[in-house]
């Protein structure tokens, strides 16, 4: 007889979800609420009654369930016991509740501080409730929203990583780690895609990872969403994806292979081309010396993100992060998977575009070793332009 899933691996299964804890006997708020997360987020609101595990007790669903949700929602209008035991446990796991009370009620000082929407009572209050829950949700779970307006398409499954990071030599050896150091734009990407679409989508639905030397031949023509990092380099099915994006429109970019000028040891030596009223120009890198072996390799660098629904498949996404070197490809690949820089992707495009995924767009990224070690982190990436092109 197989073993008994843990009550964690169960909620795991589950997609994202809000959680919330309220008195056993009182329902009359909660299918407001959750109506309210799903318009709002687009997230399944659950209480503990939700979590179908048989043979496992109360406590440890919501125990479960707490440690996994986005997050945590509590009515403390009774300031039952349960309840607050609850709350005390979410505060304990760094998940600070959202609190919503009944207009009158007493609430315990010990709560000062956690923020506090208030239903009921007044006709005003209780219709400003939703539009409170709504401003407080959003401001919450902003992250997840950009993730979902930045990476998921129409048809989100299945979804593809496409990578090959390039095989380190000794000398690329940084202090104090193992060898890694021409591979970092590509871990960028990789751990920032697998991390973003799991605080989307749950374990269990994660996009995965496979190699763009040693794929499939159709790969790129298969119903799928692809993600591809690097340049045409390591990954070959990049430059001609990205014509296909591009469709001939301006600016238009090129990652080509300087074949004809002698490469820093280990690191792809590629230009980046912008071409634009028919005038082409190469974005030019800097070149310095980093790392244990202090060797030269390019210490700032361009990259690009070019997004748009895949040529063949309309409902499905494909989505670029390339650079030259490196560095480049590390700066694209932090700018399309740190909400920070999402969010300013966001606001420098046309109102939409970001959530329109039938239109494509571009982003131009400028990353600089900032690192005593040679690498890269999200205080050295800067966006420097972003544009869409025309349907």
């Amino acid at each position: 007889m197989p073993p008994k899933d843990t009550i964690g691996q169960i909620v795991d299964r589950l997609k994202p979800f809000v959680f919330m804890l309220m008195p056993f006997s009182d329902w009359s708020e909660f299918e407001r609420v959750r109506d309210t997360v799903r318009e709002s987020v687009d997230l399944p609101c659950y209480t503990a009654d939700d979590i179908k595990a048989s043979g496992y007790n109360i406590c440890e669903k919501v125990y479960a369930s707490i440690d996994r949700a986005v997050l945590v929602i509590a009515d403390v209008t009774s300031s039952k016991p349960n309840v607050m035991h609850e709350v005390g446990y979410a505060i304990g796991k760094g998940k600070d509740p959202l609190l919503i009370v009944r207009e009158g009620s007493d609430v315990s000082s010990n709560l000062d501080g956690l923020e506090r929407i208030t239903y009921g009572g007044r006709r005003e209050t209780n219709e400003a409730f939703p539009r409170n829950l709504r401003e407080h949700l959003k401001v919450r779970l902003s992250e997840v929203g950009l993730f979902k307006e930045m990476l998921e398409s129409d048809a989100p499954h299945p979804a593809y990583i496409v990578a090959h990071p390039a095989h380190p030599g000794p000398k690329s050896k940084v202090l104090g780690q193992v060898w890694d150091f021409r591979t970092f734009g590509d871990n960028l990407g990789i751990l920032g895609l697998i991390s973003a679409f799991g605080l989307m989508w749950g374990e269990p639905r994660n996009v995965e990872l496979i190699s763009a030397k040693f794929h499939a031949p159709k790969l790129s023509k298969d119903d799928l969403n692809l993600y591809l990092i690097g340049s045409g380099k390591v990954n070959p099915i990049v430059p001609t994806m990205l014509e296909q994006l591009q469709k001939g429109r301006e600016p238009k970019w090129e990652l080509v292979d300087r074949v004809a000028v002698a490469a820093p040891e280990g690191d792809a030596y590629m230009r980046l081309y912008r071409t634009v009223d028919g005038k082409r120009e190469e974005l030019q890198g800097k070149l310095g010396r980093r790392g244990y072996w202090k060797q030269d390799l390019f210490i700032e660098d361009y990259g690009i993100l070019v997004r748009g629904p895949h040529p063949r498949h309309p409902d499905r996404l494909v989505l670029v992060m390339a650079g030259p070197h490196s560095v480049g490809t590390g700066a694209a690949c932090l700018a399309a998977t740190r909400s920070l820089f999402i969010r300013q992707i966001k606001e420098m495009l046309p109102e939409g575009t970001l959530a329109d995924k039938r239109r494509a767009f571009w982003v131009l990224v400028k990353g600089k070793l900032n690192r005593p070690n040679g690498m890269l982190d999200m205080d050295g990436v800067n966006i420097e332009e972003a544009g869409v092109y025309d349907i």
